[in-house]
């Protein structure tokens, strides 16, 4: 038996050194739009990369809440400051009985980018410019990103040397431009955390409801792509390959959020939530299907493709 485990994790580890996907569509209930991954195919990228994949294969984003809207003067979109997401589940889907029920996306292990502990990051391949997406944080530390995110909406370059790390950009700013400019509203003392600001600016469309994730799909995938790899690396099942300047050793935290130049330059973070959503067990059915990783052949694969205009369109859901 332990030959055939360690067999089956060199598997893994093989079909995850190859894994590619070069973009993701985020299907909302008011547009979709566009994230392409490492634009720049800087290797160093390939554990956020591959993290992000994970989460997508696993279908832990589905439903899941825009929850911050962050910018300045209302009505200026020079203004603007980010989009966050991925960070906590959309049901219900008002605001105010959202508030009674948050429930963060549970979170694989973080991402290291600081493996010389130095407290920054140990590569910089693009700034956090406008359209790129970076991993939200937790305060003071660098390694400890996973599931929430953010899509800048400006130059917000003074981020670059906190650790928020871009991996990736939106194609199409039209739908993140429209989420922004929706109504906002302020729920965090209904979270009863007041000044939150993960809570703070949730958008919402006219009919009081927010905005969430309805569906995600990797799009124009490599010949090579798969999901196996970054799901057996992001439930510990493979060990991840060092990039050619990290070697992340294996530690556990979680999320959130970056700070404009107004509010600080130190990230803020979630206090109550963040420790909620760190001490989240994965739930029964993705152990099983961790298991079935392992042997590889346990694992049943469905598949549903779909002709896009840009190509094809993979969904992937795991059954056990």
């Amino acid at each position: 038996m332990p030959m055939r485990i360690g067999v089956a994790i060199l598997l893994c580890t093989m079909v995850y050194s190859t894994a590619l996907a070069q973009t993701v569509r985020f299907q909302t209930n008011v547009g979709s739009f566009d994230m392409m991954l490492n634009p720049t195919n800087d290797p160093n990228l390939q554990p956020l990369v591959d993290n992000i994949v994970a989460y997508v294969g696993l279908g832990r984003y589905h439903f899941s809440a825009i929850n911050r809207a962050a910018d300045g003067d209302a009505g200026d979109p020079a203004d603007d400051f980010v989009l966050q997401m991925g960070g906590f589940l959309g049901f219900p889907p008002v605001p105010k009985l959202f508030a009674g029920f948050t429930t963060p996306v549970q979170s694989f292990s973080p991402i290291f980018v600081d493996a010389d502990g130095d407290g920054k990051e140990d590569f910089n391949s693009l700034s956090n410019s406008r359209s790129t997406v970076s991993l939200a944080l937790s305060a003071g530390n660098v390694n400890s990103g996973s599931n929430s995110f953010f899509v800048n909406l400006g130059e917000n370059t003074f981020l670059d040397d906190q650790g928020f790390v871009p991996f990736a950009k939106v194609r199409d700013m039209t739908t993140i431009d429209h989420i922004m400019g929706l109504m906002k509203t302020d729920i965090s003392d209904a979270v009863g955390d007041s000044g939150n600001l993960a809570f703070i600016d949730v958008p919402m469309l006219e009919n009081g409801r927010m905005v969430v994730v309805t569906d995600v799909t990797v799009i124009e995938v490599d010949d090579t792509f798969s999901f196996v790899g970054p799901i057996a690396t992001a439930l510990q099942l493979a060990q991840r390959p060092p990039s050619p300047s990290v070697d992340p050793p294996a530690e556990s935290s979680s999320s959130v959020m970056p700070s404009s130049a107004d509010e600080s330059l130190v990230p803020s973070a979630i206090p109550s939530i963040s420790s909620r959503a760190i001490s989240v067990p994965e739930p029964s059915g993705l152990a099983v299907a961790g298991l079935g990783l392992l042997s590889l052949a346990a694992l049943r694969f469905r598949f549903r493709c779909r002709q896009t205009s840009s190509g094809p369109a993979v969904r992937w859901r795991p059954r056990v």
